[in-house]
């Protein structure tokens, strides 16, 4: 493999230096072909996630490149078959119906791995399936790369006993995998600075996850409306994600009410989890239960017309490290009123394409009433966040994760 260009400047494209010792420039440039890549993941398809969706998108973007790519996931009942991906056996999950977790022993993804001969193997954890994946590229030589996606300490809520105690213990070992891989990859610099706070030594590499932008552009207008019975002529406003205590849902429900004070609208939640029945209730109480519509789960292939039905994007989670709804927002052209929290800084550009806002619902409020109220204004923004979408391509994100794969293969 050839060892690809080297640029003598240390920055992205933010001009924020690249993290860790010795890691070289992450750039958009012809890298190596042909690269054999095994991608392990404690979640897949059909379980829908900002993960899930990453890993497809990745690995979608690699092969057209021109490598070979092998994702090794837990096995989830009916679960279609799809070229590159090998399944393992798998339990549910008592903590989450929908979630399946693969059990060791697991003799077929050593066999299965060392069939396939990787360059460079890429876990997406530091659970189960993907350490045995780290422990397997560690035997056997084989560099291993991880993305750290997420803050587990912030997941508590989700242990039914000792929840802060354990999500602090899961975080610990997170730490312990991030310092023995051969490199790290963050979805946002604000992940990668708490990763060096926190004693993470190995290289770092900020590369936020890639989309197919043109997949988000040219969805149906009218899709929402037409399924969900939403009034013509007031303007919809959707926001996308768990409906768990970790999204800060309670707070976009409060800000959609004063908004109404101010401006009929409509709010579409795309998205289920354990509170639905709690912020329906809320959203009676806060007497917008007739303009607020509980979309649930919605297939992927569907987005695209979600987000083309909508106005204005809003978001108030505290908990992720990129927010990758608000980049296909972005990419349809819905700017976003946002909480201004972790990785979502680094998705929204304050005043250009939506606004960063604190936690709290007058604000959110605020600022969605002026750009709903000043039409020139929403619609430079919508021509912004088509523009800006392009730096998050999903061809622009694998180029960048491709020279992290080099960059450890020379090391």
């Amino acid at each position: 493999m050839r060892t690809p260009v080297q640029s003598g400047d240390n920055q992205d494209r933010t001009g924020v230096p690249d993290w860790g010792r010795a890691a070289p420039a992450v750039q958009d440039t012809e890298v190596g072909l042909n690269m054999n890549i095994a991608m392990v993941s404690d979640s897949y398809y059909p379980y829908i996630s900002g993960v899930t969706r990453a890993v497809s998108t990745l690995k979608d973007a690699l092969v057209k490149m021109g490598h070979r790519v092998s994702i090794y996931c837990p096995a989830y009942p009916n679960a279609a078959p799809e070229e590159g991906v090998k399944r393992l056996p798998s339990l549910r999950s008592p903590t989450n119906a929908a979630y399946y977790v693969a059990v060791p022993p697991f003799f077929g993804l050593r066999r299965s791995l060392l069939r396939f001969r990787p360059d460079v193997i890429h876990i997406h954890s530091p659970f189960n399936l993907s350490r045995a994946g780290y422990s397997i590229g560690r035997r056997h030589g084989i560099p291993v790369v991880m993305t750290y996606h997420t803050m587990y300490n912030m997941y508590s809520h989700y242990v039914p006993v000792g929840g802060k105690r354990v999500s602090q213990a899961v975080e610990r070992m997170a730490f312990r995998v991030a310092n023995a891989v051969d490199a790290v990859i963050t979805p946002s610099r604000v992940l990668a600075d708490y990763l060096r706070e926190h004693g993470v030594t190995s290289p770092i590499f900020p590369i936020p996850n890639g989309i197919p932008v043109e997949e988000f552009q040219g969805g149906d207008p009218h899709y929402a409306r037409e399924r969900y019975g939403i009034p013509g002529g007031i303007p919809v406003i959707i926001s996308c994600g768990r409906l768990g205590i970790e999204k800060n849902v309670e707070v976009l429900l409060k800000a959609f009410a004063r908004l109404r004070a101010k401006k009929d609208a409509a709010l579409l939640l795309v998205g289920d989890g354990p509170l639905r029945d709690e912020l329906q209730n809320l959203a009676r109480s806060l007497g917008i239960a007739d303009r607020t519509f509980f979309a649930g789960s919605v297939p992927p292939e569907a987005m695209p017309h979600m987000y083309a039905s909508a106005d204005l994007f809003m978001f108030a989670s505290l908990t992720d490290t990129q927010g990758l709804v608000l980049v296909e927002a972005k990419a349809a052209g819905v700017p976003a009123v946002a909480v201004g929290a972790l990785g979502v800084k680094d998705m929204v550009l304050d005043g250009e394409d939506g606004y960063l806002c604190a936690n709290d619902p007058d604000e959110i409020a605020e600022r969605a009433a002026y750009l709903l109220g000043n039409p020139g204004v929403l619609s430079r923004m919508q021509e912004n966040a088509k523009r800006n979408a392009m730096s998050f391509s999903k061809e622009a994100a694998a180029s960048k994760i491709l020279s992290c794969y080099e960059s450890v293969l020379r090391r």
